[in-house]
């Protein structure tokens, strides 16, 4: 579908007056929030978890995601053939990683996913809406309002959003939480119950982190006394418990101060269009750049369904 510059002015001015019509206003610096007592969340416990990927195995089998290829890397042994695949991506969306412990050895492993966050840095640096908290407490993603920024990806202090860099109208891919099928039906996550060890827990953010306060009180030398996730970047909606000399960081989670990283996004946002981009041009550009892609993927390209 060509499409000409005339015809391109005319669908910026329609996005633009929508714009103005919509009282649409930069995102701005702002405090803290307590997180919502009711939304779900998800307890990983990395002294339990016994590193069997049935957790990332559910998880393809409940989004349908192909396998990846781990051909590349069939000639290395040990923890390079373990983690396999390497990270992330637009056809994995959880995934277990080994890290070793520098006192002794020890391996421990932790399960990646998107953490859900409190005040969601994806959701802030999003300008168009396209990712948002949902009362459940799932940060969900809408491809029918996504035009393919990335910002996002560049916000995420944990590098979750995957770009699905092989199709023409590409999407961002990350971990759905079952929203869309398991929550709407009251069942827990798809990860959570395929876990053999009891290392994934399901439930309300609240509950979870008595559970592990509870873990921490009555088994001491088992369990660092810290609630990873509890307060991290305003809190996340995933949580981690780890053994006492096994640092946080060196399990691929930062040592994040307590201030919420959206709050930093969104202020960096409205300096850039208070001082230098008037949001009604940025927003008519961007607004045609958006219309002229759902055109296309109604007219001949790939289906373009919502995906969180």
């Amino acid at each position: 579908m060509d499409i000409s510059r005339r015809k391109f002015l005319q669908i910026g001015a329609v996005a633009s007056g929508s714009v103005v019509c919509a009282g649409v206003k930069p995102a701005s610096a702002r405090d803290l929030r307590e997180p919502n007592p009711e939304w779900l969340g998800m307890l990983n416990d990395t002294t339990r978890c016994i590193g069997c990927k049935a957790c990332q195995v559910a998880c393809k089998k409940e989004n349908k995601l192909p396998k990846e290829s781990t051909l590349n890397e069939a000639a290395n042994v040990g923890r390079d053939v373990y983690d396999a695949p390497r990270g992330l991506s637009d056809r994995t969306y959880t995934l277990i990683k080994m890290q070793q412990a520098k006192e002794g050895g020890k391996a421990t492993f932790v399960k990646t996913q998107c953490m859900h966050c409190s005040e969601p840095a994806c959701a802030s640096a999003c300008i168009v809406g396209a990712l948002k908290k949902q009362d459940n407490g799932a940060v969900a993603y809408d491809s029918k309002l996504c035009m393919g920024c990335r910002y996002c990806m560049v916000a995420c202090p944990f590098s979750v959003p995957q770009f699905e860099w092989q199709n023409a109208i590409p999407s961002i891919k990350k971990c759905t939480f079952c929203r869309e099928t398991r929550l709407k039906e009251g069942k827990p996550t798809a990860c959570s119950t395929a876990c053999p060890a009891g290392a994934i827990t399901f439930g309300k953010r609240t509950e979870l982190i008595k559970i592990a306060r509870q873990r921490i009180e009555e088994d001491p030398e088992r369990y660092q006394d810290h609630v990873y996730g509890e307060k991290e970047v305003g809190g996340t909606g995933v949580l981690y418990l780890a053994r006492p000399k096994m640092q946080f960081a060196s399990l691929g989670l930062p040592a994040f101060e307590y201030r919420t990283v959206a709050g930093l996004t969104e202020s960096i946002q409205h300096r850039i269009f208070q001082y230098f981009i008037p949001p009604v041009a940025v927003y008519s550009v961007l607004g045609g750049i958006m219309y002229y892609n759902q055109r296309r993927k109604k007219n001949g390209g790939e289906e373009g369904g919502s995906h969180e």
